[in-house]
């Protein structure tokens, strides 16, 4: 919670996460101010349309590692596509989207806090490294 009074305050712009536990999000940390590396257990996105969808629980129930369906569907009666949890897991790309956003803002940072982290996870450390 002190992070979003921070951001309210507008000391804290951005925030670069590794956890999956979704707790930044819950707290009211905005969508557009976050780049969740490791995906969120309550966000869930369409294959075909890409929406997503925050949930009041976690999405993922794969019975295997690299499954990511979570059996819904979208929403959208235009689409219907399947939707994935968002769960990166041990050996999986991390999303080029939400890599380059964390790249982008750590790059123009005036300060950067590394909180709650061994900074040996790469590539989130090396973002605090450049």
């Amino acid at each position: 919670m002190s992070m979003v009074q921070l951001m309210r305050k507008g000391f804290l712009k951005y925030i670069i996460s590794q956890n999956v536990d979704g707790l930044h999000r819950k707290s009211g940390i905005p969508y557009d101010n976050i780049a969740e590396l490791h995906g969120n257990t309550n966000l869930e996105v369409c294959s075909k349309c890409q929406t997503g969808y925050m949930r009041d629980f976690r999405v993922r129930n794969a019975q295997t590692c690299k499954d990511h369906k979570t059996g819904r569907k979208c929403d959208n009666v235009k689409c219907k596509g399947d939707l994935k949890d968002t769960i990166i897991n041990f050996g999986e790309n991390l999303n080029d989207l939400i890599l380059n956003l964390g790249y982008a803002h750590g790059y123009e940072a005036d300060l950067m806090l590394c909180l709650g982290s061994s900074m040996r996870v790469h590539p989130a450390a090396e973002m605090a490294e450049i």
